[in-house]
């Protein structure tokens, strides 16, 4: 009796140690940490800094009754466990409407652009993370230019954008304090890709053209923070294989690796990924991976309709023939991983739906009940299906790929839903939707555990979010593997004392890949 006890109790040991080394092999969502404000009727919400290790930064403009002809700018610095550093509120001209925000070494920049017909001026903000002093910047500019996108270098900021649809990028050095435009960038038929400051200071800006075959391609324009220009790599480019769109990241000064994707001349659709390795001398090794040739490319497709394609995938490499797929994909920035980079791109569609118009004889028609009725298309947003997650090595070689399902995500505008977090063995992607974070971890080709699903995480035990209450703004990587997700939710609780009956709130979740 005494050795089937002792044999029983060997047996619940060993699967207790099974259990546990297998969940340790799996990554958890903790959301360990969650700050609420209670916002009162039509106020307004939070826009949000992720400033790593220096905390988050809440801001706002206020319309107060009173001041009429300034615009009330309060700021809030959170630390790591959403403790308050500090708050304050500023004046600014009430003509200001913000365009940008970016945080760099423990400053966060604001960019604000003047409303008025008197004065194209740019106002920059930037605010010490820690200290809370301010350091206001006024851009002169006469040329009214839309905007694309901002980078900080440290000693200056780079603020890209087009006028007449012509690409134009300037650059204002903080001590100068004189803006200067950057040269060889205003062509016709051009557009601009990616603007990247680089470890050395140097800014790489990259811009889609035709070159003298009339076949989009791409321009790694090199400046200094002088804004000379250094030097101009164009990316070889064929009818058939042109780059449409990429990403670059240094090697070992001063050579760089550009991904992104490829498809013929001038279309806007992409066939596959490229690769291009540029050395010093501008000599390029590029290497083209049509998406037929990913193991998990379709990996998000019903399990019938993936067979379906890979079936024709087959047939048509017995017959020694390609297979071609046309897709949109989004890229996003190149992630270091050990001694591999990864690529990460989100594929999307546009999405139209028809409704009954008034478009006359140059509309869409159909005849119903002999009666003759219009229906124009109107844009919906951009559906996104999914993530495409690509292991390569500093030499352009694919060493593995993966795919994550986005599920119901439609958006106005193109963005990062997507974000990747980096382990020491697996690769964590996840994304918020809804009133949810969904989640999945990958090794390689493999999937370590398959789409998860966690909801939000509330404040209080009996909390409980009224029916389609939650809108989550947006999910920013903050340090390390640390991730902060954001909106606001109706909360009721009828139970706990202390605590009101319904309460609406902006709300900002600490979410850890552990």
């Amino acid at each position: 009796m005494c050795c089937l006890l002792i044999k029983c109790g060997l047996n619940r040991l060993l699967v207790f140690v099974f259990l546990s080394l297998s969940i340790s092999g799996f990554s958890q969502i903790l959301q360990p940490d969650r700050h609420e404000i209670v916002l009162a009727n039509d106020e307004k919400s939070y826009e949000v800094i992720a400033c790593e290790k220096q905390g988050v930064m809440l801001w706002r403009t206020l319309n107060i009754p009173k001041v009429t002809d300034s615009l009330v700018f309060e700021v809030a610095v959170l630390d790591t466990t959403f403790s308050q550093v500090w708050q304050n509120r500023f004046l600014f001209n009430a003509s200001l409407r913000f365009m940008a925000q970016k945080y760099h070494d423990g400053k966060a920049y604001l960019l604000f652009r003047n409303i008025t017909s008197k004065t194209r001026n740019l106002r920059l903000i930037e605010l010490e993370v820690r200290s809370g002093t301010v350091r206001e910047h006024i851009i002169k500019n006469i040329i009214p230019f839309s905007y694309f996108d901002m980078e900080v270098t440290g000693e200056s900021v780079v603020i890209g954008g087009y006028f007449n649809y012509r690409p134009l990028v300037l650059l204002f050095d903080f001590e100068e304090r004189v803006p200067r435009i950057l040269p060889g960038l205003f062509n016709d038929h051009s557009e601009l890709v990616q603007m990247k400051v680089s470890e050395n200071n140097t800014i790489d800006v990259i811009v889609k053209g035709r070159n003298a075959e009339r076949v989009n391609t791409l321009y790694i324009n090199t400046f200094d923070n002088n804004a000379r220009l250094i030097k101009v790599i164009e990316l070889q480019a064929t009818r058939r294989r042109a780059p449409l769109f990429g990403r670059s990241k240094a090697l070992e000064w001063p050579s760089q690796i550009v991904a992104g994707v490829y498809g013929r001349r001038n279309s806007e659709y992409s066939r596959g990924v490229f690769v291009a390795n540029i050395n010093d001398y501008g000599e390029q090794k590029i290497k083209y991976y049509n998406y037929a040739e990913f193991e998990n490319f379709f990996k998000y497709m019903r399990a019938k309709r993936e067979q379906r394609v890979k079936r024709r995938i087959e047939r048509k490499r017995v017959k020694n023939k390609k297979i071609r797929f046309n897709y949109r994909l989004l890229v996003h920035e190149l992630i270091s991983y050990g001694d591999q980079y990864i690529l990460l791109g989100e594929a999307f569609y546009p999405q139209y739906k028809s409704t009954p118009g008034s478009s006359g004889m140059f509309g869409s028609a159909w005849t119903v009940n002999r009666g003759l009725y219009s229906y124009d298309r109107i844009f919906v947003g951009f559906q996104y299906t999914h993530a495409v997650v690509i292991g390569l090595d500093k030499n352009g070689n694919i060493l593995w790929d993966n795919s994550f399902e986005i599920k119901d995500v439609l958006s106005k505008q193109l963005q990062q839903f997507v974000h990747v977090s980096v382990g020491e063995d697996n690769v964590d992607l996840l994304y918020v939707f809804d009133d949810a974070i969904r989640s999945k971890v990958i090794r390689g080709n493999e999937v370590i555990e398959g789409k998860e699903l966690v909801d939000i995480k509330l404040k209080y035990e009996n909390d409980e979010t009224e029916e389609k209450s939650t809108t989550i703004y947006g999910l920013q990587k903050w340090y390390d593997n640390v991730f902060v997700a954001f909106g606001e939710q109706s909360i009721k609780n009828m139970q706990q004392e202390g605590i009101r009956l319904k309460r609406d709130v902006f709300f900002l979740n600490k979410l850890v890949v552990h």
